[in-house]
């Protein structure tokens, strides 16, 4: 029987380091919610609210907003920008509007972008950059479910250096960075996408020492029977592409369905909160490139 990677652990020590790290912050930091309501779907409205009653038991201000129109959205993202009681900003996408959700991300203030999924901050996880300032007191941001991912192999002490990976996912919040991530890390990564051949999937997955998985798909799902003795597995998607009962039979670790990673991205969310909340203050007296970026 294969181990269960224990997110619900993850999660909370994640918790209680942003936490702490309020403590240390000359005022508490406020993270804006933005839901776009014509296109709102359920996962986001469930997600939504989870994060918001994570902040108030954190001790985090959030605020929630529903603009009701593209231009209102567009407004509202510069709002948030140049004010400066916003610590963060999370939009939850897709939003399926006449602008892309790939230029929608570059709206946002790069030092307020709590999932790094700006232009800037994916470019500096490009880099493999960790810092924004050469004192390192100011930390980049990365996307929270993709470091999620890397650091629930890590706690667990799966190997990543020299590891073949294989994501069957590659958009922009999740696939490509984690792809990135991986890569600075030392793993051999490819990604799998809804283009690839089915024999090619098949191949990946049965090369993988560690198997990622994040298809927003309830009809999509993976043959257990692919799956690497000794595989390390991770589930990402909400609905599951994994039966993870018969998973079990070959893969040395595995996520489950009642302890997701979904906990561990939204702790991380809140230490990024911290990050942009310290680099917002750091800002003043930082380098160049942070008084550029400041709001």
């Amino acid at each position: 029987m294969s181990e269960t990677f224990d997110c619900r652990s993850i999660a909370e020590k994640f918790k209680g380091w942003a936490q702490g790290e309020l403590t240390r912050l000359p005022q508490i930091p406020t993270l804006a919610t933005v839901l776009f309501k014509p296109r709102a779907q359920e996962a986001s409205i469930q997600y939504r609210d989870l994060v918001l009653k994570d902040a108030a038991r954190l001790g985090f201000n959030a605020k929630k907003f529903e603009p009701a129109s593209e231009s209102e959205l567009w407004s509202l993202i510069g709002k948030l920008n140049l004010n400066s009681s916003i610590s963060g900003i999370l939009i939850f996408y897709p939003i399926h509007g006449s602008m892309p959700d790939e230029d929608l991300m570059d709206l946002v203030s790069p030092l307020k972008d709590v999932e790094g999924l700006h232009s800037l901050n994916l470019g500096y996880l490009i880099k493999y950059k960790k810092f924004l300032d050469a004192g390192q007191m100011t930390k980049c941001v990365v996307p929270a479910t993709a470091k999620a991912v890397v650091k629930t192999l890590q706690e667990h002490g799966v190997p990543i250096a020299g590891s073949f990976v294989s994501i069957v996912n590659n958009s922009m919040r999740v696939g490509k960075p984690l792809g990135l991530m991986l890569e600075n890390l030392g793993a051999t990564v490819v990604k799998c996408h809804d283009k690839t051949q089915k024999t090619d999937l098949e191949e990946c997955v049965r090369r993988a020492d560690i198997l990622v998985t994040a298809v927003p798909n309830p009809d999509f799902s993976i043959d257990p029977r692919w799956i690497k003795k000794g595989c390390s597995v991770v589930d990402v998607s909400y609905q599951g592409n994994i039966d993870v009962v018969n998973a079990r039979e070959f893969s040395k670790i595995i996520t489950s369905p009642d302890n997701r990673i979904g906990q561990v991205t939204r702790a991380l969310l809140f230490v990024n909160l911290i990050y942009c909340a310290k680099a917002l203050n750091n800002s003043a007296s930082a380098t160049p490139i942070l008084k550029t970026l400041a709001p």
